[in-house]
């Protein structure tokens, strides 16, 4: 997610390892209830925070390893995407304009990364860096064949198909890599409405195993925020509103069956996992000091039960233990723009190396291989 957003009509500027016992949750928190949406940076007064009560995993392990392997960070004002492990080491740089969010294809197919200020998005190769597939016209914002305004999150798909959030368009489409068709699509165009089949303003539409899509939706003044779920055909299967303390969701991410992870862009940064009555079941919010987060966009979970978590406008990826939670690890120097070791010049997103099909990771006590993409 960038750190601005363009709208029409508005001059807004923005820019789980599997475990071996099930996890109890604590199912704790406020009731859903309708709350008064905020654009990202809104000028006027500052926005008041409520501190929600402390949610804490019941019987969850962390780990005392930060993750395995590597991830990548998206540091979009740097224009490249980085592989890094945890001993901060940069393992692979592309040179990439202006990315916003890089999610890794299942094995070992190449990155889909979306760039809302050129309204494109692109396939790079994880192994050259290149610039593999481009959809959108660069610079050129637009609704017809071909055309994005404003592209968020997208995600490679089995089938050489590619699932991009539009919400320029008031969409969330899919297309083939192989023709450019688009394939499907959620929200009728140019159209914001709280109506089902619309949509008013999302910031992720996710593919969840079995075909349907996971979306985060609302940042409109006045309007319900919400999460939604919705299968092949357009139906809705499950959503629900939002509680009022989240007051910018973005990136909803699944973690667990009926649990889902997602970030309030706001300073401070929460961070929640709500489950889909909407009752809060974990959160994480540090008004001040090292720990405070400021406009944190993405919350990832990675297979040893840690949050991977991009902190947007403190320069810099944390990961969090939800167990002792605290930050454990991070890469980027706090508050420090840079492109030197152990710096970040303006991060949006990061993401696991080999998740099985991002974003989802098994949780503590999923039971059962995870199922295999087709």
């Amino acid at each position: 997610m960038a750190h601005y957003r363009l709208r029409p009509l508005r001059a807004v500027l923005v820019v789980a390892t599997v475990a071996l016992a099930i996890v109890v949750w604590q199912r704790a928190g406020r009731p859903p209830a309708s709350p008064q949406a905020t654009r990202r940076h809104t000028a006027g007064a500052p926005r008041q925070h409520r501190a929600p009560p402390a949610h804490r995993y019941r019987g969850l392990v962390g780990s005392r390893t930060p993750f395995a392997g590597a991830i990548y960070i998206a540091d979009e004002a740097g224009n490249r995407i980085i592989k890094v492990n945890a001993q901060k080491q940069v393992l692979w740089t592309a040179h990439v304009p202006l990315p916003d969010d890089a999610n890794p294809m299942p094995g070992g197919g190449p990155i889909i990364v979306n760039s809302d200020a050129n309204q494109v998005v692109y396939a790079v190769s994880p192994t050259t860096g290149k610039i593999l597939w481009t959809y959108g016209h660069t610079g050129h914002s637009g609704s017809g064949p071909g055309y994005l305004y404003i592209p968020e999150d997208s995600y490679g798909m089995p089938g050489h198909r590619v699932l991009i959030t539009d919400p320029g368009n008031e969409r969330a489409i899919m297309v083939s890599m192989l023709t450019g068709q688009l394939l499907w699509q959620y929200g009728h165009t140019g159209v914001e409405s709280t109506k089902p089949g619309y949509l008013y303003w999302t910031n992720n539409a996710v593919p969840l195993y079995g075909g349907n899509v996971l979306i985060t939706d609302g940042a409109a003044p006045g309007k319900p925020q919400q999460v939604l779920e919705v299968n092949p055909a357009g139906q809705i299967v499950w959503h629900v509103v939002l509680p009022a303390v989240i007051t910018y969701p973005s990136d909803a991410m699944p973690v667990g069956p009926g649990l889902y992870a997602l970030a309030d862009y706001a300073k401070p940064a929460g961070l929640y996992v709500i489950n889909q009555q909407g009752h809060i079941v974990w959160s994480y919010l540090v008004q001040s000091g090292p720990g405070a987060l400021n406009h944190a966009s993405s919350i990832n979970r990675l297979p040893n039960g840690n949050f991977l978590v991009s902190d947007d406008q403190n320069d810099r990826v944390v990961v969090i233990d939800p167990a002792l939670h605290r930050i454990v690890w991070q890469y980027g120097t706090t508050g420090v723009s840079g492109s030197g070791p152990d710096q970040l010049v303006g991060n949006t997103d990061s993401k696991a190396v080999g998740e099985p099909l991002p974003p989802y990771v098994p949780w503590e006590g999923y039971q059962g291989p995870l199922p295999k993409a087709k």
